[in-house]
């Protein structure tokens, strides 16, 4: 497990690199414009809805993949994966031809704040990236299979290339046909993963044909399953799309600051937590499946406190350090210093849920290991109603910032079900539920005066210069890093303890082999 954490990881990084570039090069180029908000409304259906059917797919073919390979014949399972193939072109050729005839309608239901040019430019975005939905279909199933058989770069190196293209189409597209050839380039790009995915597949002896039977078991098992997924992880992005809606009728580049503070947000998630959890995702539907429930369980509360121990700091780094990390990130070309204030504003309404948003992200996997799809979906639903309820109130108090801060409460209450339903932590001995959170709670609280401190002896709101606010800022996530590593180790963490164990047992076999 740890040589796939260090390679998703490591493939992780790459793209979120790229994808840092992503958002500073159209920040330089289109800020918090209204061309912006356009493109942000336009891509509501295709890159947040439908890229949602990416994640459905893969992550409910991992365990139905690992149940064929070990009571179906090869033949069976080959079959079973055209159905699937042939069922998602079938299924997402129908939702384009809708898509593409009901784009002005659908537009004007979730942009109603949008008239006239800014409508019509919108619905012919929309129009431009609906056909993605096939790509993000395809991609979730060959994504899905190469996890199954532990191959993980190349699902985890899938990103760069959408990144890649997204950059070099908004720099060339961008300039020849603006904010339109940014929704050219986002098909362009998420077609491009295709490229990266298919072959690793072709060479695990797997192959992609029409198959129009649709009699396998595994088939209607998963279209059971795919369902209640669906639900579950639109919980986010039914948030954003509320968001947008409302944020649609408030002031100019209000939906660009959420969504810059949004995608920063995100960024641990995707990165640290997604690398940490996709292994352990694999393994715990392994468990699952050979009835090994003492492993399932050991390895599920082993990744439920790891991720509260990584995203912690990061918490308390975007909470206090909005702004200057803003200011190096996006405040270029036609990113402003008001782009920079109000984004920063919805980013410290966003970091209040970004503990939510990683265990969220974790614990639904423990259900989806298990084959349980619905507890989740019962979940969801109540989670979209809290959040539903919570934009429409705040966002009149608070304007986009209450939008932000909508989504993040919700996400607590989804977290605070899961958590419940999956460990169980008033029973669970394992988990030492309440010294944990109290020791966790207190070295927060001193690794957030740290932060707060250095903020203030380095004046990082106020540094001009990308390389010394570059150089203040890295000293002050470092060395607020070094007191919250060493709070966890006078504490006594064991996920501390084993970590120093592992180092020292390859610093031990590095000299063994030396000599």
């Amino acid at each position: 497990m740890g040589i796939s954490a260090g390679i998703i990881f490591v493939a992780t990084l790459i793209s979120r690199l790229t994808g840092f570039l992503r958002e500073v090069v159209m920040a330089a180029y289109f800020g918090t414009s209204a061309l912006n908000d356009a493109w942000l409304m336009a891509s509501v259906l295709p890159n947040l809805l439908f890229s949602t059917m990416n994640g459905a797919i893969s992550v409910t073919v991992v365990p139905l993949m690992t149940q064929a390979d070990a009571q179906l014949s090869k033949r069976s399972v080959q079959n079973f994966i055209n159905e699937v193939f042939t069922a998602i072109v079938l299924v997402s050729t129908i939702l384009i031809v809708f898509g593409e005839i009901f784009a002005p309608e659908l537009m004007r239901l979730v942009a109603p704040g949008f008239h006239h040019k800014e409508l019509a430019l919108t619905v012919s975005m929309t129009r431009i990236m609906i056909p993605t939905i096939l790509f993000w279909g395809l991609a979730g199933l060959v994504v899905g299979i190469l996890q199954e058989r532990e191959e993980f770069l190349y699902p985890a190196l899938s990103p760069v290339a959408i990144n890649v293209v997204r950059i070099a189409t908004i720099v060339t597209l961008g300039h020849f046909f603006s904010i339109q050839g940014v929704a050219m380039g986002f098909l362009l790009s998420v077609l491009s993963q295709l490229f990266v995915t298919v072959p690793a597949l072709k060479r695990a002896g797997l192959h992609l044909h029409f198959r129009w039977h649709f009699s396998h078991p595994l088939l209607r098992k998963m279209i059971r399953m795919s369902g209640p997924f669906f639900l579950t992880s639109s919980v986010g992005t039914l948030g954003v799309i509320v968001d947008r809606i409302l944020a649609s009728s408030l002031v100019t580049g209000s939906l660009a600051a959420l969504n810059y503070s949004y995608v920063l947000v995100q960024i641990p998630v995707g990165l640290l937590i997604s690398s940490l959890t996709t292994p352990i995702y694999t393994r715990l539907a392994q468990h699952q499946s050979h009835h090994d429930l003492v492993t399932y369980r050991q390895l599920a509360m082993r990744g439920f406190r790891l991720v509260i121990l990584i995203i912690v700091p990061i918490t308390l780094w975007f909470m206090i350090l909005s702004i200057p990390i803003l200011r190096l990130i996006y405040q270029h070309g036609a990113f402003s210093n008001y782009s920079t204030r109000i984004t920063a504003s919805t980013l410290l309404f966003w970091s209040i849920g970004l503990p939510g948003f990683g265990l969220s992200f974790y614990l639904q996997k423990l259900f989806f290991a298990t084959q349980d799809t619905k507890s989740p979906a019962r979940f969801s639903i109540i989670t979209i109603l809290f959040n539903i309820v919570g934009d429409l109130i705040l966002v009149r108090f608070l304007q986009a910032d209450g939008l932000a801060l909508a989504t993040a409460l919700a996400a607590w209450v989804n977290t605070t079900l899961l958590t419940i339903k999956a460990l169980n932590p008033r029973h669970n001995s394992d988990l030492l539920f309440r010294p944990f959170v109290l020791k966790i709670g207190i070295t927060a609280g001193i690794t957030a005066i740290v932060v707060y401190g250095l903020r203030e002896w380095f004046s990082l709101d106020y540094i001009h210069g990308f390389f010394p606010l570059a150089f203040a800022l890295t000293s002050t996530i470092v060395v607020s890093a070094l007191v919250y590593l060493t709070l966890l180790t006078l504490f006594r963490f064991p996920e501390i303890r084993e970590l120093l164990r592992r180092l020292l047992k390859n610093r031990h076999n590095l000299q063994s082999s030396e000599t």
